[in-house]
Parts: structure tokens; sequence; C-alpha cells
């Protein structure tokens, strides 16, 4: 066998021969019939094989391949299918069924072993443990200031697939294996960079773009200040569609990337051709592995070529060396399109009113009762406070929230409305001060609310969740309700205390602000019983804005400037390679929280709302996501989630974040 490119236009990798696979399955099958392999490898041993010699359509990286021409290359062509079959199973990383990286490696280990010292086998598996398989992260934290730091994490793996390939035949020679391991960390880059240009232009099915997936490719292009923001936007949101992959193949193929990919590829073929002229070649068997590296690295660059060719083509045919993704909605700029993404969020949540699939309907009963209750008012009442805070909306949303406060009867604000086994709550409490706040409807009614609240406050002013205890005796019959003293319940009701009149709740604000910074950690708030960490993170930052505004010397300013800090730190770092912060509803929250930072960095924003804007369904909702627990049928605990509750708690996150990017710098009140 011969150094030579497969013959056919397919074959994006040189040196395949279309007898390779049936050279490795009758090894294979020799080992399996020999004891060395266990019945159980036959399936994902097989899928590595494939993969191995290229398939399909010689789009793998062909390590089975390589490994026959390399062993004929030293003159060991009996143990060249064992030695391919190894370094097909080194490299069986992400095969389905495959074991981990150590089983494969003493697989690959008791393969080599039938023709050389066990002695020597087993020290060339140690000298790949030290070494990372390419295990490339999928949808990776990437937040748009520290996008350099991703290649660092992307560049450590890979090395051992590549190092196995080229120590394979040494050992097989009986020659000293650290020049063949020289070469293939010296090689290990460019390998993985043309991989990654193999799977972006000519593997449809590769999921790199999808997921999408940190390659070293993309981790190089990340790494450049001055690529990686056009690129991060080209990520954001969706990237199956034809018309999205054309734009990031769009920029992609812009002269600036080309010119970073080859200035790394090249530079890194050069330092592997320093190593190929420091090789040894006293004996027959190290010069064939030495001229075999020669000719790889030729083979390499000539790779490198082709796709320099096709990228330079591509980007005539976009006629834009501009660095910039175009945009795939005509002239609409992001602004543009995010208002009608917004318009269309409104106005579902307006035709859809009041919202009934939002409603926790217990046609089970709860824990045991035979009663049937439904609660709608808290989720009418978040929607509509949502709706006020968005604003520019073509309804009377204040006399909605008016007529709403007026359904609610004096002293009996309760989830379930008339079901009195579950006493009166600070959350509900909570939004609807909110509500009156905003509307100046019901004050009075309201006050009778806030009797119940101050029959249940202890005597360092601490509110609990649930309200046993009103001004006329007790509120339920029932039992007691776990979660009685939820984090986020009670930043809820700061915020509500703090709109509602902060000078007369002083006493109430200072204590319950007290042990709301008693849950904050450096990595969390907890104590959130009913909620998400990124709810009540955001919860924080929605009490911290009104603090610095209404209470008055704000005695604990400091010690909640510096909470503050710390969760708008944690949630803006947290946004991912696709733009988003996790599902829509945690997208949401952190572009909300991201409005109310000081400087917030416009990229991470315009990432944020692209992504939210392309989850958005076609009739302007978000699909239901789970928001608070609630007991669910049989006794057995869950979480709530409505559509009308998700799309509102969007809106209002895209709301919030398209404001802030059109004011740019100022902090949103």
């Amino acid at each position: 066998m011969t150094l030579a490119a497969a013959s056919g236009a397919a074959a994006a990798w040189p040196w395949l021969d279309p007898d390779d696979k049936a050279v490795c399955e009758r090894s294979w099958s020799a080992s399996l019939l020999a004891g060395a392999l266990q019945r159980g490898d036959a399936a994902w041993g097989a899928l590595a094989i494939e993969r191995g010699v290229g398939a399909p359509a010689g789009r793998s990286i062909p390590w089975a391949s390589w490994a026959l021409r390399l062993c004929g290359r030293v003159g060991a062509p009996a143990a060249a299918g064992d030695a391919a079959v190894a370094v097909a199973a080194v490299a069986a990383g992400g095969i389905e069924g495959a074991p981990d990286a150590l089983a494969r490696g003493a697989l690959a280990g008791r393969l080599l072993a039938q023709h050389v010292d066990e002695a020597r086998a087993h020290r060339w598996l140690l000298g790949l443990a030290g070494l990372a398989e390419a295990s490339w992260q999928r949808n990776p934290g990437a937040a748009s200031a520290a996008a350099g730091a991703l290649v660092a994490g992307a560049a450590a793996a890979g090395a051992r697939e590549v190092v196995a390939l080229w120590t394979a035949p040494a050992l097989m020679a009986g020659d000293d294996l650290a020049p063949a391991r020289r070469f293939g960390e010296a090689v290990t880059a460019p390998l993985w960079l043309l991989d990654g240009l193999v799977r972006l232009w000519l593997d449809p099915d590769a999921p790199d773009l999808a997921a999408p997936t940190l390659t070293p490719l993309l981790a190089l292009w990340l790494g450049g200040a001055e690529l990686a923001p056009p690129l991060l936007f080209a990520l954001a949101g969706e990237r199956a569609s034809p018309v999205r992959r054309r734009e990031i193949h769009s920029l992609l193929a812009t002269r600036p990337y080309r010119a970073a990919l080859a200035a790394s590829v090249r530079g890194a073929l050069a330092s592997a051709r320093e190593v190929v002229a420091g090789a040894p070649r006293s004996r027959p068997t190290e010069r064939g592995l030495a001229e075999a590296q020669g000719e790889f690295l030729d083979a390499l660059a000539e790779r490198l070529r082709f796709f320099e060719g096709l990228m330079s083509f591509r980007d005539v045919l976009a006629a834009g060396a501009a660095l910039g993704p175009p945009r795939a909605q005509g002239d609409l700029s992001l602004p543009d399109v995010a208002r009608a993404d917004l318009r269309a969020a409104v106005a579902s949540l307006l035709e859809s009113a009041p919202w009934p699939e939002s409603w926790e309907v217990q046609r089970f009963g709860v824990l045991g009762s035979r009663e049937q209750p439904v609660g709608h008012w808290f989720a009418r009442a978040t929607i509509l406070m949502a709706l006020l805070e968005i604003g520019e909306v073509e309804r009377d949303v204040r006399a909605d929230a008016a007529a709403l406060l007026d359904e609610i009867p004096p002293g009996e604000l309760r989830y379930f409305g008339a079901f009195r086994d579950l006493p009166p709550d600070a959350d509900d409490l909570a939004i609807m001060l909110q509500l009156v706040a905003e509307t100046g409807a019901a004050r009075e009614r309201a006050e009778t609310w806030i009797e119940v609240m101050l029959a249940n406050v202890d005597d360092d002013g601490v509110v609990p969740t649930w309200f046993y205890r009103g001004p006329a005796g007790p509120t339920t019959p029932g039992a007691t309700w776990a979660g009685d003293d939820c984090t986020a319940v009670r930043l809820n009701l700061l915020a509500a205390l703090l709109s509602f009149d902060a000078a007369r709740f002083a006493r109430l604000i200072d204590a319950n602000a007290r042990r709301a910074l008693d849950a904050a950690s450096e990595d969390a708030i907890r104590g959130a019983c009913f909620y998400d960490g990124a709810y009540t993170d955001l919860a924080f930052l929605r009490f911290a804005r009104l603090y610095r505004r209404r209470a008055g010397d704000a005695p604990r300013a400091a010690e909640i400037a510096a909470v503050e800090a710390a969760v708008l730190s944690r949630m803006l770092g947290s946004q991912r390679l696709d733009g988003g912060f996790g599902t829509p509803l945690r997208t949401a929250a952190c572009l909300e929280a991201a409005a109310m930072a000081d400087a917030p960095d416009p990229l991470l924003i315009e990432r944020g709302l692209r992504y939210l804007g392309e989850r958005q369904l076609v009739d302007g909702s978000w699909p239901a996501e789970p928001l608070y627990r609630a007991p669910v049928k049989h006794g057995r605990e869950g979480h709530h989630e409505g559509r009308a509750l998700t799309t509102a708690l969007c809106a209002r996150g895209f709301a919030a974040a398209l404001s802030r990017l059109q004011r740019g710098g100022e902090r949103r009140a």
C-alpha cells in the first residue's frame, strides 16, 4: 500500500483505500476468535471501523486507514490490521455503546501485545493516558467578554488519537516512541482544524453548527478579538435552517477568517516540519516513518489549499468581504426584528386574555381534598403586571388590573380563591400590591390583605410565606404547608412593599432584607422553595433596584449592592454559545438583568434577543415552561406552567433588553 490520495471527489481526506475496511474486519474477527476481544465489543467495534476508514463518503478522519499505510511504511504488514483496529478503538470516543477511554485503551493494548513485548505495549498505553481525547463541548458557556478563554480548552483535546496513530507503527517496528509522539503532538492542532473544515463545509449532517459545538476551528476564530463578535452573533439563535447556515458560511468565508485559519495551520505545519527534520533516520523503519510524516504534512497542506480555494469562491459568491454576517430577513435590522417579535408577543397575550390555559385547575383535588379548586388570580396578575411594565399596549390594561383587584374579596386573598384549606400567602400579596401601586386601584381593599400579613409578622419583623393567622383568628382549618420561608417569595414581597409604601413598611423592609441577604452566597441565593435560581436571582435584582430608589437612607445599601453585583456577574456570565442562557424563560430573566446593569455588553443583549426571538412561536407566544412548585395529582409535587405565563415573562425581559439596547448606557429605571 502506498501513500496515495483516494480516488473519487467525495473523499475529504487522503490515504484511503477501498480494501481498508475488509482488512480491519478480518483483524477484528480474528481477535474475537482468539479471545483478545469480547463479544459485547462487536457492535461498537463495527462502527469504529466504519468511521476509521473514512466513512461516510470519506468525511471522518480515517484513523484505521492511515494506520494501515504507516505500518506498511515501517515494514510491519502482518501487524497492520491489528494496529489499525487498535488506533480505531482509541479514536472511538463518542460512538454509541463504546466504553470509556480507559477501557478502549486497554483493548488496543491487548491487540498490539499480540505483536510486541507486553511491557512495551503497556508503556505505550501509559504514554497515551496523560493525553486528552477529542471531546468538544456542545453549546458551552460563551459570554462575549470571555470568548478568548474558550480557545485553550478546545485546543487541549484531541492529542490522544493523533499520538496513538503515529506511535503505533513505531511500536510495531521496535523503534523509540518519543520522536513519533513529538510529531503526533505537533500535528494535532492542524489535523483537528482541518477536520473542522471538513465538517463545516462538506458534511451536511455534522451537528457542529446545529448544536452548536465548540470545535477547535470555532475556538480559533472565537479567540480573535475582531473575529469573535460577528461569529458569536451569527451563532446566536437557530442554526439548522439553510438560510442561517448560508449566513454563517458567508461570514466564515470572508478574508479575515480565512487569514486567521491559514496563519494558524501554516504555523503549526511549519513547527511539525521542524520535528520531522530532527527525527532519527538511522534505521530503515525510522526513515520510512519520517518520510511518511513529511508526505502527511504535504497532504494536509494540500487539503488546506483546497479549503482556502473553496472558501474564497464562497466569498466571491456572497459578494461580501466585509467583516459581519449578512442579514437573513431582508433589510430588517435586529431592533426592527425584535420590535416585531415583541409586538407579536403582546398581541398573543391580549388576544388570549384572561389566559385560562395558564390557570391552575386541580381536577384531582389538592392533597386529598375532594374539592377541585382553580387558581387564576395570581397568573392573571402576573401577566397584567408584565404588560404594564412593557408599556405601549393597545389596550387599557390598567382597567383590566382594576377589575381583577375588585374580584378579590376583602381579607381573602388566596391562591385558590374560596378554597380555604390553603392559607393566604406573601406571593399573592406581593403581585397584587404591585398592581395596586402601579394602577392606584383598590387601595382600601389592599389594606385588608395587608392586615392579614401584619397578623403573621414575628417579633423581628420577618414575614413568613404562609399567613396562618388573620385579624379575626386562623385563616385555614387545613394542615401546615411546606416552604414557609421561601427567599424568592420574600424578595417578591420586598419589591411590593417598596412599591406600595416604602416609608410605612421601613421596619419590615429592613428585617426581610436582612433575611434575604443572609440567604445570599457566592454562587447562589439559597432558600428559594418555590422558584428556580434564575427567577430568584432576578427577584433579587428587581428588589435591589427599588431599594436603591425608594428606601430613603437605605441602611443596607452597601450590602445589597455587593450581592447585586455578584448576582449580575453570575447571570450575565452564563450566556451560552447559542446566545441563550438555558431555556427561553431563563434567557428572558438574564436579559432583564442585563437591562439593569450599569454598562451591559451590547453584544450580549443582541445575542440574547436573537436567541429568544427565534425560540418564539409563530403566534407570538413561547412554549410553556415550569415556573413555580405546585401540588400535582395523587399527592405528588411538580411545577405549574402556562403558555401565557411564560410568554408574559419572556416578553417582559425581551422588552427591557430591547429598550436598554436602544437607550445605550442609561440604567433601566
